[in-house]
């Protein structure tokens, strides 16, 4: 043999040797070199129980490894098994191509504290401390990366949020990766993982790098929601929540252009509840679910084919400054730096389509509302059950129409019917027929306003409310049957105590014990002032202050009586007596009280102190001057002959004047410019007394009148005379002014 053909036998011999050596070697020197270098390599402890690297295949295999973490006691990351293996010829063409990378058992613990991580000292162990940009190798050429068979299962991983003591455990985490390519192809990736706390996530996506293109499908079932507390606490006064999430979901995109997407599919949720820190109730649903035909935001175009909301719970709780449960329910935001003002770029935002916004069909049913009125001095809470609300075809720039009904306490029932735009107040056409609600439930309200509570009656209300380019034109009927207050706290301060509304009600109620009213509504809605509370409220008001000047008026109304005829009854200062007139109005008086049994008929009497003190001492003048012509009626008294004589006395015959001259000079009281002056000076005393006595006579008569001949039962009549004091502070009219009365139940006195 030749002598250069036995040395390359020798070389070859000697270079398959040494790389079988290598081959051999190179696993354990690896491994022993990893593990003694494992701080300056990582900065942390590792451990390795098999390491196998095999260079004729490009292969590796790690069995066993750990790393710890900083503080060498508990770990980071460990992996049962980890397999590599790539096609080595390839790297001779600028390809790499991974034929399988398997991760089996893994156990990774992630660790967050604020904005760090515990691997933030890994990651800077790996980074590097120069930023000068280096220049593109624009002569190196592009290497095509393929990537096979990626595989990771068996995997747990627990985050936790040290801050927010946020635990978040991935059991039984699955990656499967068939093929990923850094070129003009799709990857197809797959996603399976199951939560400690129940539920699972399942992702399969294709994604071109070339493109940016990817199509993404999402199936996540039944998350514990309980998972993202501490995260809503950041922002909401909560207590608890709970529920399982689940949604399938196909989402197509470019990564170039991230809002530039189409969403489709369907989100659902069950037993969901929010509690707040009061541990109330916030809202609770047993059944949500809803179907996305297409939203694309670049489109701004939002597609709902079905809402559906089953077993919804919640409660709105009204307080005294005007806030309620919910804005209680959010924390205040921090107060942020004003951004620097740039300048807006129109030709983008004008640019935008018109929203394209439609939910097909929207389902509310077996849900209720509890309403809490905490801002009355006798807080109301009042239940609003079997909530159902139908619409179809929902959108923003069309009329809509919905469908709502509703028990409302224990007997009530509500159904509204709205039409309208949903962009705005401008245009609406609401109607609400509202049956056989119990009065009794909003005691709170009528103790507020009137401080008297409702003891009996039912309700039914009709309403229709129309805006046509913000004016409104509504219409509400009130429908109220045997409607009944109680007597009057004195311990509530209301802001109508004034209000009688207890005679209001026996009033405006007809022979059947109904109250119907109308109370019509018109105003811009658009204007600051307005409010359709104040309005309906004011309406009723007026309507009772109206009622509380001239009851009698109201009722003679209802029966067909001349009002202005029968609500005050003139009379003559000198009249003992009636006239078959005044008797007529007595008649209608009996009627009105028949007709109101609940109130007591008042008569009360008034005089023009001045002119009736000066008739009757013009009478007792003239009836001296008579007597003192005629003796016989002295001695006899007069009869009714001579009283009508007397009345035919002229004031300006000269021996009637004569005679009241010589009366003064006989008492030593000087002359008067007058007649009815001299009148005034002789007999003003004793006419006072007469004026009295002859009230009091008719008020007798009146009382014997009403009981004895009209039957009206002594209790539910009323007959006085103002106070002299009164009677002579005023210059009204001779006369009884007629009014209508509540009896208030005597208090009882403590023993």
């Amino acid at each position: 043999m030749k002598k250069w053909i036995k040395i390359l036998i020798l070389v070859l011999a000697s270079i398959f040797a040494l790389v079988l050596l290598i081959a051999l070697l190179i696993s354990p020197i690896a491994k022993n070199y990893i593990e003694k270098n494992d701080q300056e390599l990582l900065g942390r402890e590792v451990t390795i129980d098999k390491f196998k690297l095999n260079i004729f295949n490009g292969s590796l295999k790690i069995e066993n490894l750990n790393v710890m973490e900083q503080d060498q006691k508990t770990k980071f990351v460990s992996i049962d098994t980890f397999k590599f293996n790539m096609k080595l010829y390839p790297l001779l063409a600028n390809r790499v191509v991974v034929q399988r990378i398997l991760l089996a058992g893994a156990d990774i613990n992630i660790y967050q504290k604020g904005s760090e991580f515990n691997f933030d000292d890994i990651i800077k162990k790996f980074s590097s401390n120069d930023t000068t940009p280096k220049p593109k190798d624009t002569s190196s050429s592009v290497w095509d990366i393929d990537l096979n068979n990626i595989d990771i299962n068996k995997t747990n991983i627990t985050y936790k949020d040290l801050e927010l003591n946020s635990v978040w455990a991935l059991e039984d985490f699955a990656l499967n990766v068939p093929s990923m390519y850094f070129g003009n192809k799709n990857s197809d990736i797959g996603v399976n993982l199951k939560f400690k706390d129940g539920g699972s996530l399942a992702l399969n996506a294709k994604y071109n790098m070339h493109t940016t293109d990817y199509n993404l499908n999402i199936n996540l079932q039944n998350f514990a929601l309980n998972n993202i507390l501490p995260y809503l606490q950041q922002s909401m006064n909560i207590s608890e929540i709970s529920g399982l999430l689940s949604s399938k979901l196909n989402l197509k995109g470019d990564f170039n252009h991230v809002m530039d997407f189409q969403l489709k599919g369907n989100v659902g949720a069950k037993n969901f509840a929010m509690l707040d820190n009061m541990k109330r109730n916030v809202v609770s649903i047993q059944n949500f679910h809803t179907d996305i035909d297409e939203v694309s935001l670049s489109k701004n175009k939002y597609h709902i084919s079905k809402v559906s909301i089953d077993a919804l719970k919640s409660q709105f709780d009204l307080y005294k400054d005007s806030t309620n449960n919910f804005t209680h329910l959010m924390k205040p935001s921090k107060e942020e730096p004003e951004p620097e003002q740039t300048k807006i770029d129109t030709t983008k935002s004008s640019s935008q389509p018109k929203m394209d916004f439609i939910i097909k069909e929207l389902i509310v049913e077996n849900s209720s509302l509890l309403f809490n009125d905490q801002s009355i001095q006798t807080p109301l809470a009042y239940p609003i059950e079997n909530i159902s609300i139908k619409s179809n075809n929902f959108t923003l720039d069309k009329e809509n129409q919905l469908e709502l009904s509703a028990s409302l306490s224990k007997s009530g029932k509500v159904n509204i019917n709205w039409k309208g735009f949903a962009d705005g107040i401008a245009n609406h056409n609401l109607k609400i027929v509202i049956n056989n609600l119990n009065l009794n439930d909003f005691t709170p309200y009528s103790l507020e306003y009137f401080a008297r509570p409702l003891s009996n009656g039912n309700l039914s209300f009709t309403s229709q409310n129309i805006i046509t380019n913000y004016n409104l034109k509504g219409t509400n009927k009130l429908d109220i049957y045997k409607c009944e207050v109680g007597d009057k706290d004195k311990k509530v301060k209301a802001k109508y105590a004034n209000i009688p509304l207890k005679l209001g009600l026996y009033v405006l109620k007809d022979r059947k014990d109904k109250i119907v009213l109308d109370l019509p509504v018109k105003g811009n809605v658009n204007s600051p002032e307005f409010s359709y509370k104040k309005l309906i409220f004011k309406t009723l008001i007026n309507l009772l202050v109206k009622v509380a000047t001239s009851p009698v008026s109201l009722v003679a109304e209802q029966l067909g009586f001349d009002p202005e005829a029968i609500s005050n009854i003139p009379v003559e200062p000198l009249e003992r007596e009636f006239t078959s007139e005044q008797f007529e109005k007595f008649k209608q008086l009996s009627e009105i009280s028949n007709a109101k049994p609940e109130l007591v008929l008042t008569l009360t009497q008034q005089a023009n102190y001045k002119k009736t003190i000066e008739e009757l001492s013009l009478a007792n003048l003239k009836i001296a001057y008579y007597k003192n012509n005629n003796p016989s009626a002295s001695q006899n008294g007069l009869e009714l002959i001579d009283i009508a004589q007397v009345k035919e006395i002229s004031e300006k015959d000269e021996a009637f004047i004569a005679f009241a001259n010589r009366l003064l000079e006989q008492k030593g009281m000087s002359k008067q410019n007058s007649i009815t002056e001299t009148a005034l000076t002789l007999f003003s005393q004793e006419a006072e007394k007469q004026m009295i006595t002859f009230m009091q006579e008719r008020n007798n008569k009146i009382v014997e009148h009403f009981t004895q001949v009209l039957k009206v039962d002594s209790t539910k009549i009323k007959v006085s005379s103002l106070p002299l004091e009164e009677i002579k502070a005023q210059s009204g009219k001779n006369q009884y002014n007629v009014s209508l009365e509540v009896m208030e139940a005597t208090p009882k006195t403590q023993q």
